[in-house]
Order: C-alpha cells, then structure tokens, then sequence
C-alpha cells in the first residue's frame, strides 16, 4: 500500500505544479498588457483649476457653492458633475457629523474656453457666517482669484469669481454679479 501512494504523489505533485504554472503566465501576460488610451475627445481625470469655498469651522451654517462653465450648465449639490466641472465637496454644516472643517471645492477638469462663474449661496444659515472663495490654476500654480464676504441673510447668492479661460488655459478673472439659484 505505501508503494502505491507513493507512486501517486508525482502525478497529483505534477498537476499541482502545472496549475500553478498556468496561474504564473497567466497573471505574467495580463500584467504585460498595454492599458487601453482613452478615445479622442474622453476627458481624463487631471485638474486644471481648484475652486475652493470656505466658511467658518464648525458653523452649523449650510452655504452652497455653484459653478457655471462655458456651455451654461450649473454644478451645484443638485447636479454634481457636468463634462467639463465636478463638485467633489459638499459640506452641509452640521449634516457632515463630526468634520467642523466648513468646506465645498469644485475642479475643473479640462480647458474649457470661455467663461467660468463661481456663486455662494447662503442654504441656511445660523447665524453671520464670513465666506471665502479661492480659484487655482494648478498647471502651472498660480492663484487666479480670492475674495471673503459675510452673509448674514438666508437665501443670499453673490458672485465671489469669475474667469475668462483662454485656449492656452490662462485664465483672466473678471467682476461678474450672475445668479445661479433656482435656474
């Protein structure tokens, strides 16, 4: 019997060792294949411009950050992403829990020529609560626009930005008093 089990370990060893070997160059010959490009026109996933709204830390307060690009269409907490423009961040005051830092940020992920608008909403507020606003070019770096206000009405919108983007992607900020809410 011993010589009989010991005559069946090579062939269970031998498709033991071939199914692992098959597991080897398979695995070897899908880590050595070229990742597919993107068609033309496909946007990849680099920012070209920050958009970054802040308020008071631990405010309770709820202000709305929107932003309309050159095609005319508005991302906000509503509508979150457009071809060019997505709202990464929306803070909601206290909704976010235990996270005091007040923040909402939109990227703009391609260079999009025309003109860009960037709007703060006061969605609900507890008290005044000072805004500030901060627009980034980021390739190269450089700091496009900033500008601080204070709201102290519920329902207030101001224009704290707006920018011309030029098909090299500069951009040359611009004074601009639009309204976005309830477009």
């Amino acid at each position: 019997m011993t010589a009989r089990a010991s005559a069946e370990l090579p062939a269970a060893f031998f498709d033991f060792a071939m199914s692992v070997l098959f597991v080897f160059m398979a695995l070897f010959v899908l880590s050595t294949m070229d990742t597919p490009k993107p068609a033309a026109g496909v946007l990849t996933p680099k920012a070209e411009f920050l958009v970054e709204m802040t308020w008071d830390d631990g405010s309770a307060s709820d202000v709305d950050l929107y932003a309309r690009g050159p095609d005319g269409k508005i991302v906000f907490f509503g509508s979150r992403k457009t071809e060019v423009m997505f709202l990464d961040t929306d803070n909601t005051g206290n909704g976010n829990g235990e996270i005091k830092d007040r923040r909402e940020i939109v990227t703009v992920r391609a260079i999009e020529p025309g003109r860009y608008e960037f709007n703060a909403h006061a969605y609900r507020l507890t008290g005044p609560v000072s805004v500030k606003l901060r627009v980034l070019k980021l390739n190269p770096y450089s700091v496009v626009s900033e500008r601080a206000v204070t709201f102290d009405t519920q329902g207030q919108e101001r224009t704290l930005a707006a920018m011309h983007v030029r098909a090299d992607g500069s951009a040359e900020p611009y004074e601009a008093q639009t309204r976005m809410v309830g477009k």
